[in-house]
């Protein structure tokens, strides 16, 4: 573009597909959604928009011109009366392929919020050195958030067959996974040196905040009806013993500063997917609300968690430039989201 006298500064593009995922055909119109819902256009502004075909071997553009708005009650010739229509819940994107949810004819809790399944930093506020970094965590969290929402247990969920069995065996699979948190987190902060030493307290802070968050939960589940009255006597199912060993075996080697695409991962299931989940235990379950606080404290405080995070990352970037700092951040965040999905996955598979 360059070369053909057609550039277009970095600043004047705009897309929102990092974080709201391949959408296929509707992708423009999402696109044009949100960038009308967050910039403010001035009369005469153009807006170019670049429509590719999947495999880019064909594309289209369009090019609109922002007016000043007509007068009420007035239209201009060649423009559009407006006429009222009856409205039409739109659909949600949280509600991921699950199209048998979608037809299910009972009805089913609204989620209210779409930015609640949006990446938990937004690419497109981040300072420079931090944009390619957070673009692409984003792609790997809409990757994530997709599969995680297909799994049996939110398809269950969804569908209003999940039982009080199902919270708890799901609680006595999560309680020995989170008991590991505080743990593979201090191994991690000692393993820190050098340059990245400066990383270390900041790790150790958040470990402190997690360090008994285990028996929260283990509470949350003896008031659901939990069976298992010995805490120690739980165990992981198999996504959550990958996903325990994969972080402690990280945290034992020499500056694992990759394990901040982990806690990317983990703290933005608490903020992000855990607040859609609750209107959906509490609708199918006949349980007190204090069966749920654990859940409802984390979807309220793991945004000040990922606060922190964001302001480790800015510490490790700002060490060399961090390349391969990025790469191991995002490799990390890669692997943890398989495996933390698999936690899902296991939770309603017979005999785990």
């Amino acid at each position: 573009m360059d070369k053909a006298g057609l550039a277009i500064p970095r600043e004047r593009w705009w897309s929102n597909l990092a974080w709201r995922g391949n959408t296929g055909a509707a992708s423009i119109f999402i696109m044009l959604a949100e960038f009308l819902q967050t910039r403010s256009l001035a009369p005469g502004e153009q807006i170019l928009c670049f429509v590719p075909e999947s495999g880019r071997f064909t594309c289209a553009y369009m090019l609109f011109e922002a007016e000043a708005a007509a007068p009420a009650g007035t239209a201009s010739a060649g423009s559009a009366v407006s006429r009222p229509v009856a409205a039409t819940p739109s659909p949600n994107p949280a509600d991921g392929p699950n199209l048998a949810a979608r037809a299910h004819p009972e009805p089913m809790p609204r989620q209210e919020h779409d930015e609640g399944i949006a990446a938990p930093h937004d690419p497109a506020d981040a300072p420079d050195l931090l944009r390619p970094l957070l673009t692409e965590l984003a792609a790997i969290w809409h990757d994530y958030r997709s599969r995680v929402w297909r799994t049996p247990l939110i398809q269950a969920l969804r569908e209003q067959r999940f039982t009080v069995e199902d919270y708890q065996r799901w609680m006595a699979h999560w309680v020995p996974q989170v008991r590991e948190g505080s743990l593979w987190m201090r191994e991690a902060a000692a393993s820190l040196t050098g340059p990245y030493a400066a990383l270390a307290g900041l790790i150790e802070h958040h470990a402190s905040d997690e360090q008994n968050d285990f028996a929260f939960l283990f509470e949350d589940y003896r008031r659901a009806g939990g069976p298992i009255e010995d805490i120690d006597a739980l165990r992981r199912n198999p996504g959550g013993d990958a996903l325990n060993a994969y972080l402690h075996g990280l945290a034992a080697r020499p500056n694992p500063i990759g394990l901040l695409g982990a806690i990317y991962i983990i703290e933005g299931t608490g903020q992000r997917i855990v607040p859609h989940l609750l209107p959906l235990l509490k609708t199918a379950l006949p349980l007190p609300p204090e069966t749920y606080r654990f859940l409802h404290y984390h979807g309220l405080n793991d945004e000040d968690h990922l606060a922190r995070w964001l302001q480790a990352v800015q510490m490790v970037m700002a060490v060399d430039g961090a390349e391969r700092a990025q790469w191991e951040i995002i490799d990390t965040a890669r692997h943890t989201a398989t495996l933390y999905q698999m936690q899902f996955q296991y939770v309603m598979e017979p005999g785990h």
